[in-house]
């Protein structure tokens, strides 16, 4: 019986966005654990970073919790609630506006523990994995990858645009990336499997110190919007599935908060960019 709410528990408003989604079961004993109450549980660690085994006493066990996070990321619920929330969230903010551009960068994140897909980014001075996202015009997710961040952006690239697979894309001309997919291989795979160019966006050559590059700021925001979920300021999880379902969880929890704001925070609003 929850005792408490949290500032990252879903509303009665947001509940009937994923409610329908989720999985019933066809036989066995009834459920007496709450879905609501498990998926507040996932919200929770993704919201404030703490370890499953400290999950607060009045939310279901967390072998449970766990149980019920990982059949959603093998069975693909998360990507299913989280395409139906993308759908919705550009109806509402951009109706009868189709993708035309899409960007592309990686972030290099420490990691906190063991596990698959580690390697040292020299460039960033970090050790752990890269977060590789291809975004549209809103900075909403198109797809994830996360790899060992001493993988080139480049060689990666082919494997993540892959994934691009059964996303809304017909309409796309150009995906926008930085000089680190400046690669050859690249191009040829573009030109040979991709219905879209792929547009790198340099930096000016007399440009000293910091530059917002047009464009590119699409997607540096998505990485900023990610960072709120404290989970996600390092990678503390062992597998790369892991990694790249707690990404697809903050897109969840960003986009169930656009579609029915809490009357604890302030409407989302674009900012002009300069």
């Amino acid at each position: 019986m929850r005792t408490q709410s949290y500032p990252s528990d879903v509303t009665d408003a947001q509940w009937p966005l994923i409610q329908p989604h989720l999985p019933v079961p066809t036989r066995g004993r009834p459920r007496k654990t709450k879905l609501r109450d498990v998926v507040d549980a996932i919200f929770y660690i993704l919201r404030t970073g703490c370890q499953w085994r400290f999950l607060p006493k009045d939310f279901p066990p967390k072998s449970t919790v766990w149980r019920y996070f990982n059949k959603g990321r093998h069975d693909g619920t998360l990507d299913t609630i989280h395409d139906l929330l993308r759908t919705k969230v550009r109806a509402a903010e951009k109706p009868y506006s189709p993708r035309t551009s899409a960007s592309v960068d990686s972030q290099s994140v420490d990691t906190t523990s063991g596990g698959e897909a580690r390697g040292r980014d020299n460039a960033k001075n970090v050790d752990g994995r890269k977060r590789h996202i291809v975004v549209d015009s809103m900075g909403l997710l198109l797809a994830v990858l996360v790899g060992a961040a001493d993988v080139d952006d480049a060689t990666a690239a082919a494997e993540l645009f892959a994934r691009l697979e059964g996303q809304p894309l017909s309409r796309v001309k150009q995906m926008y990336a930085d000089s680190k997919y400046h690669n050859y291989a690249l191009y040829r795979w573009v030109e040979e499997q991709a219905q879209w160019e792929l547009v790198i966006v340099r930096r000016p050559a007399d440009a000293e110190g910091w530059v917002k590059l047009p464009i590119r700021w699409t997607v540096e925001r998505t990485f900023a919007w990610l960072g709120k979920c404290r989970r996600l300021s390092k990678d503390r999880e062992r597998s790369v599935l892991s990694s790249e379902s707690f990404i697809k969880l903050a897109m969840i929890h960003l986009m169930l908060n656009r579609l029915e704001p809490k009357n604890t925070d302030p409407e989302f609003r674009y900012r002009q960019a300069a």
